[in-house]
Formats: structure tokens, sequence, C-alpha cells
């Protein structure tokens, strides 16, 4: 059976963190993560109640309606007798994002939020920026970071990469002043697609102290990478949300089989 991601299924909260969300959003985030992250696949198993329990350190009430939720979105199935399993239909529907939702959602993003900690610098980027942006090896891109608040409260930590002849055109005061998306559709680089994965993991030391949380605080992960009218790769954005501030909505379409697919933000 596959497991949960590594530390996870061990982990407790922390007990000196308050957070202000439902202790059962907060697991329907983390499990709902793991399907989407493929943690669990279609058809997998989930752990029994009782592991899930220990996990994120809720009752079983809790805990049920978390998976109540799943289970009514057709994410999860149970099986009386066998358990609780991912259902074997997610595997038709795709994470397609919807780029005028995008838009959208990352305007509300700015208006709703303010930065703090905006740091930029130019590096060597890495293989997975390489690799995401379809860049040469060893080829300068723009990092940029900044601490999402809201309300005065640190959020989210959210790095973003470009290529350097783009990042070039975006200067500090810009950066400051908006989303970096918002910044680049200024710029005339419009988003046509857009590929998004979701997962959860664990705040490690560094970003417990990025967030004020202690280590150890469940986090959501957001990687998204952006494209041009050319079908060329311009961002990429790797953004970690405290799991009680991030709610992620999204539509359903109906495919050319009737199968519901998932289009998001």
């Amino acid at each position: 059976m596959t497991q949960p991601a590594q530390g996870y299924s061990r982990a407790r909260r922390p007990a000196s963190l308050e957070l202000p969300a439902p202790r059962y959003h907060q697991v329907y985030v983390a499990l709902r993560g793991w399907i989407a992250d493929g943690t669990y696949p279609p058809g997998a198993r989930l752990p029994a109640e009782p592991e899930l329990c220990r996990a994120f350190d809720v009752s079983r009430i809790t805990l049920r309606r978390a998976v109540g939720e799943l289970v009514g979105q057709g994410l999860l199935i149970r099986r009386q007798g066998s358990g609780t399993f991912v259902s074997e239909a997610s595997a038709a529907r795709s994470l397609r994002p919807d780029l005028g939702e995008l838009s959208r959602r990352v305007a509300g993003l700015g208006a709703s939020t303010a930065i703090r900690d905006l740091r930029i610098d130019w590096v060597t980027a890495d293989d997975a920026t390489c690799a995401a942006l379809e860049l040469q090896p060893a080829a300068r891109v723009q990092r940029s970071s900044r601490v999402r608040l809201r309300d005065g409260v640190r959020i989210g930590f959210v790095t973003v990469w470009l290529p350097e002849a783009i990042g070039h055109r975006l200067g500090r005061a810009e950066l400051r002043r908006s989303t970096v998306l918002e910044s680049l559709e200024r710029a005339g680089f419009r988003a046509a697609a857009a590929e998004q994965t979701i997962g959860a993991e664990l705040a490690g030391l560094e970003l417990a102290r990025e967030l004020g949380v202690p280590a150890g605080t469940p986090l959501v992960r957001v990687e998204r990478v952006v494209r041009g009218d050319d079908g060329r790769p311009f961002e990429r954005v790797l953004a970690l949300w405290r799991a009680d501030a991030y709610e992620c909505r999204m539509t359903l379409e109906r495919g050319p089989r009737g199968i519901a697919a998932w289009a998001t933000e």
C-alpha cells in the first residue's frame, strides 16, 4: 500500500499551534492533497481510522467529517468491512487550469494579502527549474521570494523563477506592487496555459521561521508552470501555504465522454 509523504503519518500537530480553521478542514486539505499528488492513487486504500486519527491528532468524528466531504465529492469510496478507497473514477479526472479563473484568483490574492520580506536574486537555475522552464543547463534566472500576509498573519511563502530575459523586465518596485503574474501580464506576457500540482508537506525549520509557526506544521504545496501563447513556459511558481489558510475551489466540466473533469485556479 502506498504510504503518506515521509514523516507525515507519524507527525502530530504541535500542541502550541492554535489554528483558526476547523480541524476537520485541515484533515480534508491534507487528504485531498495526497489524492491530488498521487500519494494515494486510484484504487488505493487509505490507512485505517485509528492510524489517521493518531497522525492528525483528531477524534474519529472529526476524521469522518473530513472523509465524508471527500466521499461526497466522489474522490473516496467507503466499502463496508473493507475500508476507504480512492475512487477509480479519479483516474479519468484531470486538473486543468481555467486561465480566466487563474487570473481572477491571482488578482484576488494580490488584493487580499500583503508582501513582506521580498528577496530578488539572480541565480543559476537548478535542475527542477531548468526542466519546468525548458532552459539549457546552467541558465541564469531571476528568483524572487516573499512572505504573504493576511490581516497581519503570515500565511504563505511564495517563490517564483523567471527566465533571465523576462526577469530583467520586472524590478523590485513592480514586484512589491502586485503579484508576479499580474506584473508579467502588464509587461505583455499573456498566460495561455498552466500546469499545476497540489500536495502536502510539513514545515521544515527554515520555512517554519519564515511563517512564524512551529516546525512540523501542515502546509499545502502548490507548484505551477505558466505558458504563453507560443507554448513556451515563462513562470515557475512554488507556494507553500498554511493548511488553515488555503482553499482550492474547483469547477466541474463535463468531458467528451460524459465524465466530469476538474478545472482549478
